[in-house]
Formats: structure tokens, C-alpha cells, sequence
């Protein structure tokens, strides 16, 4: 390449790029604007690593919004010396099948039901999104409510009961003592891997068969939002924040090869949603509170973090006198791989904090 972006570890990754408003009564028609970049790399250990990524508005990997049903136009610029193309699993209508270098492509679609997606670049898969071209697409449900008026991230007519009666529970309750969930408390986690043997033959112009590559491909980098260790954990766009009683929803996608256990200290977390054998979104009928869940290749699942009190402070010591505000807990994921970097030890892979800031939200929140 002649031209190519440099981005050092310290990047913005993850940045917005909303195409859709809140909810509303009748479908919109937006639009978006991508583009495939080649890009240096500096990872968590000071290796340059050669990536090709999605570029929006803001920065690489934006996620991307909309609502259910709206009209949803995506166009992608193609500026890397290859062939690409741009799909959205689960959503066979969402799909540009090649773009050619130098040329762009769109593709219309109508907003799937409401929910977390990947965006990925299908083509030599899994080779393209290895490299980087990923992001997220979050779809906000048209009718979000519960009958009895709670605020979920999913559409009323598939809530499962369990669904709707978690969220009926978060605010105040004996369970769930603050607030119900708002549309606003969200975090996006995609995860992903880097084998750079893999992105220097690609760089050189080698041949790379896509058939061989689960056979052969060895991560030296496990990435959350495009990042590690330190520089993930205290990632504003990636750490959780708030105050006791104020639930979450965590974002999470799988974008790699290799099947993450993330685990969460301090709270358990509700898993409320996963994808089916096609691809396709389901919602939990059974939610159960757990310290770690499975997120395979191309999975995607929504979690809530309650931001409850954490289990281990007892009733009586709380608010805690001697451990201050705010309250940090890791996240860490339990397949051990996936905590070391370029050869390094824990914890330099994928992990991240979130922060309890408080006993009482203020009254601004």
C-alpha cells in the first residue's frame, strides 16, 4: 500500500455513527456512509500490525444505529487495493456481495427486529474480518415497552415472560433497588483476534487459501474494541459506569475464530438474548443470573449488568467506609488465551473495568 492510516494503541475505536432516530410511530428512511481502509496498527505491546478496518464518521469500527422497520440505506467505499464485500449475519437483505477497489456500493434493507448485529465483510471468509472489517449495529425496537410499561431494548411482541418480567423488576424493588433500565445505558464489546503472520501475507500480496485458515491461524492479540490490557480497560467507550440501581445493557459480538467466557466481577449479569442455528435473534425464556457465558464465532448476545450491590459486601457494611467510591471490578474473559498479548502475561488481552460510582444516583442522571 502507499497510502494507509496510522493508528496508534490509544485510538478512539467504537465511535457512533447514528443513522436513525428514537422510536417512533412510522418508519424512517436513513442512511450511512462506510469506508474499507488499510491501517497500521499499534497494538498493546508496540507491534505495528497491518489491519484493514471500516471507517465512519468519527473514527474505525462505528457503530452503526437504526430502528426497527426504518429503511436503512449503507453505502461502502472501497479503498484498499482488494476486492471486499459488506454483509450483516442474520439479515440475508443487508448484503453487497463485491466491491471493487476504488468503487462504491450500496445496499438497502429494512431494520431487523430489534437487537445487537455484526456488520462484517463476508467475502474469503474468514479471512476479511480477521483482518478487521467489523463493526456493530444496533437496532432500537419500534414498540420497546412491556405491558406494564417497562423500557426493554427488544420489541413488546417477542418479549418471552422471563423477559418481561425482569425488566418489570428493575427500579425500585427489594431485587433491584434505583432505577429501570433507560435506552442511554448501553456499552458495545466486540471481540476479536489477530494473528499478524496472517495480516503480513495479506500485506504482501501472498496468496491465502480461506480453507486453511482455522487450521492454521495462532492469535498473538485478543482484542476488545480493537484493543487490550490497560488500553481496554480504560477505555471510556468500553468500560461500564454508573451508580447503584442504574442497569446496563452490554453489547457483546464475537467477530474471531477463538470462543470467549467473559466474566464479570461483582455482579452477575442476566443473559437476555443469543442467535439461533440461522442466524437469526432469540430471546431467553429461562434467564438465570451468571458470573461468565459463551460467546462462540459470530455470536451475538445481549447482557444486562444490573449494577446492583456487589454480593460480597454484606447489608450491614454497606455503603462500604473503608473501600471508597468509586467501586472497580474487572472484566476478564475465562478462556485463559485470551488474557496474554504478544507473549506477555495477564492481563494483557481481553479485559476491562466497570465502575460502581455510587450508592444514590443524582438526581440530574
Amino acid at each position: 500500500m502507499d497510502r494507509r492510516k496510522f493508528l496508534q494503541y490509544g485510538f478512539a475505536v467504537g465511535a457512533a455513527c447514528a443513522f436513525g432516530g428514537g422510536p417512533s410511530a412510522h418508519a424512517a428512511a436513513v442512511s450511512a456512509s462506510l469506508s474499507i481502509e488499510a491501517a497500521d496498527v499499534e497494538m498493546i505491546d508496540g507491534e505495528v500490525v497491518f489491519q484493514i478496518l471500516f471507517f465512519g464518521q468519527g473514527g474505525p469500527r462505528p457503530t452503526l444505529r437504526a430502528v426497527e422497520g426504518d429503511q436503512v440505506s449503507i453505502t461502502v467505499l472501497n479503498n484498499d487495493t482488494r476486492s471486499h464485500g459488506f454483509a450483516i449475519p442474520g439479515v440475508p437483505a443487508a448484503t453487497i456481495s463485491a466491491i471493487a477497489p476504488g468503487t462504491a456500493r450500496s445496499v438497502s434493507f429494512t431494520a431487523p427486529r430489534g437487537g445487537t448485529y455484526l456488520y462484517v465483510d463476508h467475502t474469503r471468509a474468514p479471512v476479511n474480518r480477521l483482518l478487521g472489517l467489523f463493526g456493530a449495529l444496533v437496532v432500537a425496537p419500534r414498540t420497546p415497552t412491556t405491558n406494564a410499561g417497562a423500557l426493554t431494548p427488544f420489541s413488546r411482541a417477542l418479549h418471552t415472560p422471563a423477559i418481561a418480567a425482569l425488566f418489570n423488576a428493575l427500579g425500585p424493588s427489594t431485587e433491584f433497588p434505583g432505577l429501570p433500565w433507560r435506552a442511554h445505558r448501553e456499552r458495545v464489546w466486540l471481540f476479536s483476534q489477530v494473528d499478524p503472520a496472517l495480516n503480513r501475507r495479506v500485506d504482501a500480496g501472498q496468496a491465502v487459501d480461506p480453507t486453511t485458515v482455522l487450521r492454521t491461524f495462532a492469535p498473538r492479540y485478543f482484542t476488545l474494541n480493537g484493543k487490550s490490557g490497560f488500553d481496554a480497560s480504560h477505555d471510556p467507550a468500553t468500560c461500564a459506569d454508573g451508580y447503584l440501581g442504574e442497569p446496563l445493557i452490554l453489547r457483546v459480538a464475537n467477530a474471531g475464530l477463538a470462543t470467549h467466557s467473559p466474566h464479570i466481577h461483582g455482579n452477575h449479569v442476566f443473559e437476555l438474548s443469543g442467535i439461533n442455528a440461522q442466524g437469526v435473534q432469540v430471546l431467553r425464556d429461562n434467564i438465570i443470573e451468571r458470573d461468565t457465558w459463551v460467546m462462540a464465532p459470530l455470536d451475538r448476545k445481549d447482557i444486562l449488568l444490573p449494577f446492583k450491590r456487589p454480593n460480597d459486601i454484606p447489608y450491614a457494611a454497606y455503603p462500604p467506609v473503608q473501600e471508597r467510591f468509586p467501586l472497580k471490578y474487572p472484566m476478564h474473559c475465562h478462556t485463559e488465551m485470551s488474557q496474554t498479548a504478544g507473549g506477555g502475561n495477564y492481563p494483557q488481552g481481553i479485559i476491562t473495568d466497570w465502575e460502581l460510582l455510587g450508592p444514590t444516583p443524582p438526581a440530574e442522571r
